[in-house]
Formats: structure tokens, C-alpha cells, sequence
């Protein structure tokens, strides 16, 4: 199918739903319309796309090809921890407005976001939970809805769930599945919602809080504005608009007022919470100079200059850029796979084995993370790699001192890598050690007003995203600068 044949189901698309469809996304929906074509018996793209928009419940299964579902429990958990410990606290305590709170997940998919605030808000105030809200799951996707009802999960949705609380509200479905305790489903109702749809069905009314997290990069910026203002018609005055932390800025368009609250971000109605988060110039585009001013790390000592490392050995089976791309696709049975035959070779590659760790990382394998860090150092003791490797894994361990150690000497061996400064500073904002945070973030936010590179120079595909860490970079330390005057 070419780029004219494809135009009018992306425009039908876009415009029903509000779905961008171009550049990869051209693929997932060229096997759509290849699918239901030949489900429904149609020969002709004409002659679909006018039963497409002809009939409704046709629509409705051909979007479900096209959506994104990836998704897992305690996502992003920080913003869970806002919702029951800042949140939640504030709205209780509002004497002009009764329970339940309301609370919508919005783009749902399979259910884990809502039953996520479930548990999390079962954790924080027990079985009285259960009279204090009412949580609503909204998505486009039937099919998906479905299986939200259903409960039932597979390992791969519990990747960052503690498994405590797994064992606390999840019962075995099998040899391979787990299903939602029946106090956790009863906290939660799905209901089929289109987010540009002219109007919202009647439950998904009266909303205190609104997530709408790791959506709206799908929509470009006059839909995401259109669904914000969709979402202001059915909240309340109080009503609160979390967005994922990778999302912020993207969403600070006017219709909701931007809230700082101890590092945290979210949106409000009105001068409802606390004091506006001040406009900060946006970083790009910025004129660059050729060459950076060095960053005030480098006035540190300078390390010792590594002997220059060896041509690398052939490495059968996988590049570095292949494990980059598998593990920014989540394909960790490849990585284990490739990964793992090639680093049980000799000679042993430190880049590799960092990569190998950084998906054992992703998949809560801590202590599998941290071995294969060690294994990178044991193979070049220089490998920046292998260290921030280490630092993350000590990091998600809680073992806030070890990862400080890991990162110092990462920065040290290389200065310029900013993930390393930015680590360190939250690590120090979490440590309440104000003056070690502030200048890590200003050396971090010094680096990001270059020409930062991706990820720090490292192999490590982190994605942390740049324009969001350099705002927040810019807040802490602005935030630091007036709590000392």
C-alpha cells in the first residue's frame, strides 16, 4: 500500500479517534486493514474504508489492532505515592465536597494501571479504602477492556510489582497466570471511552483525579489541548490531571495550571493547590556554541588516562546496537538468548555484559544486574558502563550509599556523563543532603544545555528524556537556591 491508499485511514483515524499513524506506526495499521479485510470479505480498500466508516462496530475492532497495550503494575510508582500521600490526604480533608473521591485511569488498556490505585490505596488506609473512593478504567480498546475485567496477568505485568504485594492481592489462575483478589476488582469498574468523543458516558463524571499517563504521546498537541478540555468538563473544581513524568511538558498547554510538590509534577483547575510552577525557557531550539564551556566537574582532579582499550573481539550472535535496540523493545527472551550465549564466550566483552545486566535491571532481577556489572569491571575496570550499572542496581536495592559510591566513580572517569550528575543529585535530594544535590544538578543541567548526548555517551539505552530531566534539573536547582536565601 502506498502513501495516497493509507491518507484517508489515517485521516478517519486522527480525526475519530485522534491516533497518529505515521513513520512505524504505518506498519501496524497496513496489517490491520490486511487483517479485517480479509475477515470481512472485502476485496477493495474503497470498498473498506467506506464499511469503516459506515459501520461502527467494525471501527471499533479495527482500532483494536491499532492500539498500544503495553503496560504493567506500579508503573512509574512515584506518582502512585503522590496520589496516597499528597493527594489523597488533601481531598479527604475537603469539608466542601463528600466521598467517594473519583478517580479515572484514562487509556487503561488490560487494567494494570487502575488496579494499581487500588492496591496502593489499599496499602495506605486498609479496607477503608474501599468507602473512600471509586476508581473508573476507561479505554478505547474492547478487547482490552476485556481482560481487564477478567484480572487475569502473566509474569511479564508483575515486572515491577513488589512481590509482596503480588503474594497480598493476586491468587494463582494456572501454572503461568495470576488473578486480581476479588477486594481489589470490586474497588474497580471499566467502561468503553473514546477520548474524542463528543461527549464522556455518564460514570466517567464528577472527577477528583484524572491519570493520563504514557497516552498522550501518541496525540499530537491540538488533540492532547482537545482531550484536556474534555477532561476539564467532567472534573471537579478540586480536580487534580497526573500526567506520566516523561509527559509534562508536552502537556503544559494552558487548559490546567502547572503544580510543583517536593519534585513531584501534576496539574490543577484553578489556583486550587499550591504555587504555580514558574515559565521556564524552553531549551530548544537555543544557539549552541561549537564547543561547550567545560561543566564544574571538570575541575575536579582529572583521572588517570585509561590505556587504550583493545579492538574489540568478533562478537558472534549480537552487536551492541542489536541488544540496544531488543532491550528498548522489551524482548528480554532474545536478549537471554543471544546475550547470554555470547557473554558466556571468551573474551569477555565489558560493554555486553553491562547491556546483558541492564536487562536483567529492567526485568527486577537485581542481584543478576549487579553480578554482570561486577563481570563488566572485572573485564575493563574503566567501563563507565559497567558502573552506572552497578549504581542503578544499588539504587533499586535501596542501598542509597553504595549507588553514590558507583556514580561518583562513574563521573569521575567520565565527567560529562550527565545520567551519572542526575542520579547522583536525586540520590542526594532523597539523602536530604541539599548542597551535595544542588551542585550535582547544576553540573548535570550545565551538560544538558549543550549538546547533551542521548544517554550520557553510554551503551546503556537509559531513554531518559532529555527536555523533561533538564527541566527538573532547572527546578531543583532553582528550588535549592531559594531555600538557601
Amino acid at each position: 500500500m502506498n502513501a495516497a491508499e493509507l491518507a484517508p485511514f489515517k485521516d478517519l483515524i486522527r480525526t475519530r479517534c485522534g491516533l497518529l499513524l505515521e513513520g512505524v506506526g504505518e506498519e501496524p495499521l497496513v496489517i490491520a486493514i490486511r487483517k479485517r479485510m480479509a475477515e470481512a470479505g472485502v476485496a477493495g480498500l474503497a470498498g473498506y474504508l467506506a464499511r469503516l466508516v459506515a459501520a461502527e462496530d467494525e471501527f471499533q475492532e479495527f482500532v483494536t489492532l491499532l492500539t498500544i497495550n503495553e503496560t504493567y503494575f506500579y508503573r512509574e510508582p512515584e506518582q502512585l505515592m503522590l496520589l496516597v500521600d499528597r493527594l489523597m490526604p488533601r481531598l479527604l480533608a475537603d469539608e466542601s465536597a463528600g466521598l467517594p473521591i473519583t478517580i479515572l485511569s484514562a487509556g487503561c488498556s488490560s487494567g494494570e494501571e487502575p488496579y494499581s490505585i487500588a492496591i496502593a490505596l489499599l496499602e495506605k488506609f486498609g479496607e477503608a479504602a474501599a468507602r473512600m473512593v471509586r476508581i473508573l478504567g476507561g479505554d478505547i480498546d474492547h478487547h482490552a477492556l476485556a481482560r481487564a475485567r477478567a484480572g487475569r496477568y502473566t509474569a511479564f505485568s508483575f515486572r515491577s510489582l513488589a512481590p509482596e504485594l503480588r503474594r497480598r492481592y493476586f491468587q494463582p489462575a494456572g501454572r503461568d497466570a495470576m488473578v486480581v483478589d476479588e477486594r481489589v476488582k470490586a474497588m474497580v469498574s471499566f467502561h468503553h471511552l473514546n477520548l474524542l468523543a463528543e461527549t464522556f458516558p455518564p460514570a466517567l463524571g464528577a472527577l477528583d483525579v484524572v491519570f493520563f499517563r504514557n497516552v498522550s504521546i501518541y496525540f499530537d498537541v491540538l488533540t492532547r489541548r482537545t482531550i484536556q478540555q474534555a477532561f476539564r468538563r467532567v472534573m471537579t473544581p478540586r480536580g487534580h490531571l497526573v500526567i506520566g513524568s516523561a509527559e509534562t511538558l508536552a502537556n503544559d498547554l494552558g487548559v490546567f495550571r502547572l503544580v510543583e510538590d517536593e519534585g513531584a509534577f501534576y496539574f490543577v483547575q484553578g489556583d486550587r493547590a499550591g504555587p504555580p510552577v514558574p515559565i521556564l525557557p524552553a531549551p530548544h531550539p537555543a544557539p549552541v556554541p561549537p564547543r561547550p564551556a567545560p561543566a564544574p566537574a571538570r575541575l575536579h582532579l582529572v583521572p588517570p588516562t585509561p590505556p587504550p582499550a583493545p579492538p574489540p573481539a568478533p562478537s558472534p550472535g549480537i552487536t551492541v546496537e542489536e541488544a540496544r535496540a531488543l532491550i528498548r523493545d522489551k524482548r528480554f527472551d532474545r536478549i537471554d538468548l543471544l546475550l547470554g550465549a555470547r557473554n558466556r564466550q571468551l573474551p569477555a566483552d565489558a560493554t555486553l555484559l553491562a547491556l546483558e545486566g541492564y536487562a536483567r535491571l529492567m526485568s527486577r532481577d537485581f542481584a543478576a544486574a549487579a553480578e554482570l556489572g561486577a563481570r563488566a569491571l572485572a573485564a575493563d575496570e574503566w567501563s563507565v558502563d559497567g558502573l552506572v550499572l552497578l549504581g542503578l542496581a544499588a539504587k533499586w536495592r535501596d542501598a542509597a550509599q553504595d549507588a553514590i559510591g558507583w556514580f561518583k566513580k562513574a563521573v569521575y572517569l567520565r565527567p560529562e556523563c550527565w545520567p551519572a550528575h542526575y542520579y547522583l543529585a536525586e540520590l542526594y535530594r532523597s539523602a536530604d543532603s541539599p548542597d551535595l544535590s544542588r551542585r550535582s544538578y547544576r553540573v548535570a543541567l550545565q551538560q544538558l544545555s549543550g549538546q547533551p548526548e542521548p544517554d550520557g555517551g553510554l551503551a546503556l539505552p537509559l531513554g531518559l528524556p532529555v527536555a523533561e530531566v533538564l527541566f527538573l534539573c532547572e527546578r531543583q536547582a532553582g528550588t535549592a537556591r531559594s531555600a538557601q536565601r
